[in-house]
């Protein structure tokens, strides 16, 4: 059994990690401007999805503050970028750490008590977002409500010279998140999350740590939300509270795991490219409101068709076609 496991976490990462060289090798190579910038925002929208799931689909949790540690990455990298000469490198850690931090310094305060589960924790993040978007505001080392001019900042680097460069960096943030997200379900730090999920205080009783697991899993949740955000500063150029921290980010991010499902560690994923997909089909009726209404529209249809995401039903779509080909073949 144990060995049947690890063939298959194997035949995962050897499948993620030659998705992502397949991409890195041709995406920037042979993709026009338009392909280059869409397959960008692609695999944001994945490693997004991705860590939302780490810790709000595994535990049952469901932040609406994921958009914020994305954006205090996004803004880390712009502050480091304007303040100093450090490399983008230096920008990249600074993101994931700066949202990381956060991430355990509210963790550490909800977490210690039972009564901010469920509903209560969904608000408290939401509470936080308002939080972080006045602070960033009225701080003028961050934004001091002008905005941020970062394109100018990465001129004549790496990372500024493309946007192919900001894809190969969006893509490996994505298989990071992936890679973290396969061991999280295959492990017991996946066992225990799901553990709380099902009933926290059952798993407590059976010493499941769950306060430490709720904190460190939060702040990974976090910190990969922030890697993510660090590119996408770039990629924007000029970077403002309005846009950055916008409500659509964690709804969307929400329906995409929902949509995908949060049974499976790629459910989130499928779920991703499910929603960028079908926003950029709807991109041609040249309505913004009508494409949210048809968005809204086919999320409430595939909740209510697939209750546990597109990758919930796919085993299920399979055992029924099994008999029918058997019994085809007798």
């Amino acid at each position: 059994m144990n060995a049947r496991v690890d063939r298959a976490l194997a035949g995962n990462v050897g499948a993620i990690v030659a998705c992502t060289l397949l991409a890195v090798a041709l995406v920037p190579t042979l993709g026009s401007d338009y392909v280059i910038a869409f397959g960008f925002q692609f695999v944001t929208w994945i490693a997004l999805a991705l860590s939302w799931s780490l810790f709000s689909g595994n535990s049952g949790y469901a932040s609406f503050g994921h958009g914020v540690f994305f954006g205090i990455g996004t803004y880390a990298t712009a502050a480091v970028l304007r303040h100093s000469d450090a490399p983008f490198v230096v920008a990249l850690v600074a993101a994931g750490l700066s949202a990381a931090v956060l991430a355990v310094v509210v963790g550490l305060a909800v977490f210690s008590s039972p009564r901010f589960a469920g509903d209560l924790f969904g608000l408290i993040t939401l509470a936080m977002a308002f939080i972080v978007i006045t602070v960033v505001s009225n701080l003028a080392f961050l934004d001091g409500g002008t905005g941020v001019f970062v394109r100018e900042q990465a001129v004549g680097s790496w990372i500024g010279s493309s946007t192919g460069h900001l894809f190969i960096v969006g893509t490996l943030i994505a298989a990071g998140t992936a890679l973290v997200g396969l061991v999280a379900a295959s492990s017991r730090w996946g066992a225990a999350l799901r553990s709380i999920r099902d009933d926290e205080a059952v798993a407590e009783s059976l010493g499941v740590p769950t306060y430490r697991y709720k904190v460190w899993t939060f702040a990974a949740s976090a910190g990969l939300a922030g890697l993510a955000g660090a590119p996408q500063a770039i990629f924007l150029g000029y970077v403002e509270v309005g846009a950055v921290f916008t409500l659509n980010i964690p709804l969307l991010v929400i329906m995409m795991t929902i949509l995908g499902g949060i049974t499976r560690w790629w459910g989130p994923l499928v779920g991703a490219a499910s929603v960028v997909v079908v926003r950029e089909l709807l991109l041609d009726i040249g309505s913004p409101e009508l494409s949210q209404i048809i968005l809204g529209a086919v999320f409430v249809l595939v909740i209510a068709l697939l209750p546990h995401g597109i990758s919930g039903s796919i085993p299920n779509l399979l055992r029924r076609k099994a008999p029918a080909t058997g019994g085809v073949h007798r």
